[in-house]
């Protein structure tokens, strides 16, 4: 009877939830009927019209947003999978790198390695060896005495210099003493224990030049040099070469529109690779202010400057001229107050001109402070290696005939206004005028063995272009009443000569 009791008690209670329930479904229902009757009742037909067009919009922009987001997931993708790339091609770039460079560099070494990075391991080494060797004379000059500094001594060089300039600065310093008093000046104690190097011996500065001549020695000959002895350009002493080539036709005058001259006293030729050679200029210049006459400046050079490009070069020797080829520039080293000391007053005056050229009003002052300036290193003179990269039969064939042309039209001139009148040597003797001289027989004697010399900075020897012709030092060899006399001893440093050497024949050219 309870438990019936008790059944029927949550019954009712069921009743009464669901009943509560249906209530607050029925209100929420009618609510709901109630906001849209309100609705129906303020419809407006624009109101609907924008509400479409701002779901449209919505779901517009729900589409970009996804397309944006795929497309930032494709990037990084993309990046991802490039760096992983770019990890991986580095890896076996430093690999590669490894396995290269671990060797050392030996002459044994070369010979297993393929043929185009010969040149490149050769250099290598001699660069090896050239960094024992200063470390050698680092470490004798350590073990020997200091000289003391004298007031004749040059000033000390304080500029820095490159790496490679201070290599061979290194090589030429000789050793000074340390245990016998200095009398040190005050820009000594300004300078702290700068010490004055003594100029190398001739052997130290002839180690240098050696060392240029084999960076030449290792460039490679132009594909197309002259099959014939070079022939020189015979102008008046009057004419410069600018007004001879002013002369000539518009075509030559555009092959040879950035020519550059070469002078002998500044220009050095390989004895091995004699077309190729190096040349002296000076690395800053001083001009003039065009609106103060008083104001001189100091301005810094490039040294290659058009010559970066294959350059038509024309050699003056002594004021004969000949066409040397094209030719490219590149900067070897800077020359050292050493071998500024060591270069020949012709050198030396000729590198000072051309640094005070552009100042006006030049006094011999000026030439000697500049002379101080490059003696204390104060100013520097580039060394400039000249590669030549062909031979313009061309250029030659049409300087020469220009030439010819030029001195054609002078004799005619001098024909046509004193004709020439022949006088016998007892003629001469009763007018006054010189005997010719007469030539003994032993210049037709063979000529002694020949001796193989070495370029020097003060001679002329190692300069291609004499004041006979390209490779003859001296004034006997030639025709002399038809009969050609011997060429002089020695190895010839001449751009295109062979062994024997060039000599010049009775018109101006030169043969073999």
């Amino acid at each position: 009877m309870a438990a019936d009791s008790g059944r029927v008690v949550d019954e009712k209670k069921d009743n009464v939830l669901n009943t509560e329930t249906d209530e607050k479904t029925v209100d929420d229902e009618l609510a709901r009927l109630k906001k849209d009757l309100e609705l129906l009742k303020n419809a407006n037909p624009f109101r609907v019209v924008e509400m479409a067009l701002e779901i449209q919009i919505e779901r517009m922009r729900l589409v970009e947003i996804v397309a944006a987001r795929d497309a930032a997931v494709q990037r990084l993708s993309d990046a991802y999978v490039s760096i992983r790339q770019k990890q991986d091609i580095i890896d076996r770039l430093q690999k590669d790198r490894e396995d290269k460079y671990s060797p050392r560099f030996t002459p044994n070494s070369l010979l297993r390695v393929p043929t185009e990075q010969a040149d490149i391991l050769a250099l290598k080494a001699h660069i090896h060896t050239l960094e024992t060797i200063i470390e050698e004379l680092k470490a004798a000059a350590k073990e020997n005495t200091l000289q003391p500094v004298k007031p004749s001594d040059p000033p000390p060089n304080y500029e820095e210099t490159a790496k490679a300039t201070a290599q061979v600065d290194k090589k030429g310093v000789s050793p000074y003493s340390r245990d016998q008093p200095t009398s040190r000046s005050e820009s000594d104690k300004l300078n702290g224990d700068a010490k004055v190097p003594h100029p190398p011996r001739p052997e130290e500065l002839a180690e240098i030049v050696k060392a240029r001549n084999q960076i030449l020695a290792s460039i490679p000959l132009p594909p197309n040099p002259p099959d014939s002895p070079l022939v020189p350009i015979s102008l008046p002493s009057s004419m410069s070469l600018h007004e001879f080539l002013s002369s000539a036709s518009a075509t030559l005058r555009t092959c040879l529109g950035n020519y550059r001259v070469l002078q002998s006293v500044t220009t050095n030729w390989c004895p091995e690779r004699e077309e190729h050679g190096f040349m002296y200029t000076p690395a800053f210049k001083c001009s003039t202010n065009p609106r103060v006459a008083t104001a001189h400046r100091w301005s810094a050079v490039d040294v290659i400057g058009r010559m970066s490009k294959p350059t038509e070069c024309f050699y003056n020797n002594e004021g004969t001229w000949y066409y040397a080829g094209s030719y490219k520039a590149f900067q070897i080293d800077d020359v050292t107050t050493r071998e500024w000391a060591e270069l020949s007053t012709e050198t030396t005056s000729a590198l000072i001109k051309d640094t005070i050229a552009g100042r006006k009003n030049s006094s011999p002052q000026n030439t000697y402070e500049t002379s101080q300036l490059y003696a204390a290193g104060a100013l520097k003179v580039a060394c400039v290696g000249l590669q030549c990269v062909g031979f313009n039969q061309e250029v030659y064939r049409s300087v020469s005939e220009l030439a010819a042309k030029l001195n054609q039209s002078k004799w005619k001139a001098l024909a046509i206004s004193t004709p020439p009148t022949a006088t016998t040597p007892v003629q001469n003797q009763t007018l006054g005028l010189p005997v010719p001289a007469t030539i003994p027989t032993s210049h037709f004697k063979a000529p002694p063995p020949a001796t193989t010399t070495s370029p020097s900075l003060h001679s002329g020897a190692g300069s291609p272009i004499s004041g006979l012709g390209i490779g003859s030092p001296v004034w006997n060899a030639g025709l002399v009443n038809g009969v050609l006399l011997p060429p002089p001893a020695g190895r010839e440093n001449s751009p295109f000569s062979g062994d024997n050497g060039l000599y010049a024949n009775a018109n101006g050219s030169l043969k073999r």
